[in-house]
């Protein structure tokens, strides 16, 4: 860490590396263990990194919930702007999911990860965010089944119906495998962008594969938009055909055939039945192509 910021944070280790900010862990002034998120040295003049993370900042500030990663300070710079987070010891849900011995705590817990994943991004919703990036990477899991959502880089506040009525937004945000047919569209998001997203996240967690797979990325935006998502089961002969519905419910290519509500989402998955025979007795989902 740079010298200005000795005196406030001292790093113990980097995390995580991404397209512009790293993760450290580092421990504050009162020795208490926090997470910094920073731009990288290499991205300290590209202008969008920059308006990101203090997007990120903003939109992340004041949410209080147990299933999400806590804001808890912002440190604009110099010698670069830095959020501090809490310290949630874990491994995101797509490291999970690919862990070839198989992550046990995936299905002995599903159910309870599953809502608790649906109640952070209620929580979410209810302020008026929508997420726009909702995929395994951004929901971290804990040893002990304790789930957070992070990552409001991309996030957008909910257009006012009048709103809707103007151009759409000039870039396309979120991440590929995940990404809703609207957004792809140029069409104002809305919560059940986000739903779409959640429903390609619940798919890859229950069949260890994002619902559209291709050897050419350049194809998924017509995946989504026009190819019809495959049965979850397909992949997984353990799981009931009331998640397999509700799976492709939250895939519909129309926002107005899913589930309108996170509300609608979280109740659904209280009274669901996810697999055949109980986790423990259930043989591993078949190994998905990569």
């Amino acid at each position: 860490m740079p010298a200005q910021y000795a005196d406030l944070y001292h790093a113990e280790g980097l995390l995580y590396r991404g397209g512009f900010a790293e993760i450290w862990r580092a421990s504050g002034p009162d020795g208490k263990v926090v997470a910094i998120k920073r731009l990288r040295l290499d991205k300290l003049r590209d202008r969008a990194a920059v308006r990101s993370i203090y997007h990120e900042a903003r939109m992340a500030t004041g949410l209080d919930h147990p299933n999400v990663v806590r804001a808890l300070n912002f440190l604009p710079g110099p010698p670069f702007p830095t959020l501090v987070m809490e310290y949630f010891p874990s491994r995101n849900l797509k490291v999970r999911i690919l862990d070839r011995r198989g992550d046990r705590l995936l299905t002995s817990r599903c159910s309870d990860i599953l809502q608790q994943m649906a109640q952070a991004l209620l929580y979410v919703h209810e302020r008026g965010i929508i997420h726009m990036d909702i995929k395994p990477e951004n929901f971290l899991l804990s040893d002990d089944g304790w789930v957070k959502v992070t990552d409001f880089a991309l996030s957008a506040t909910a257009a006012r119906s009048w709103r809707r009525f103007l151009p759409g937004p000039r870039h396309i945000a979120g991440t590929l495998p995940y990404i809703a047919p609207e957004t792809l569209r140029r069409r104002h998001p809305d919560f059940r962008t986000d739903i779409y997203s959640f429903g390609a996240t619940v798919f890859e967690l229950l069949t260890r594969r994002p619902p559209f797979i291709t050897s050419d990325r350049d194809e998924l935006p017509s995946m989504h938009l026009h190819q019809p998502p495959p049965w979850p089961w397909t992949y997984n002969k353990n799981l009931t055909r009331e998640v397999n519905d509700f799976v492709l419910a939250m895939l519909e290519k129309d926002p107005g055939r899913r589930p309108q509500t996170m509300l609608d989402v979280a109740t659904r998955l209280k009274r669901i039945r996810i697999f055949e025979k109980a986790p423990a007795e259930e043989a591993p989902a078949e190994e998905a192509p990569r």
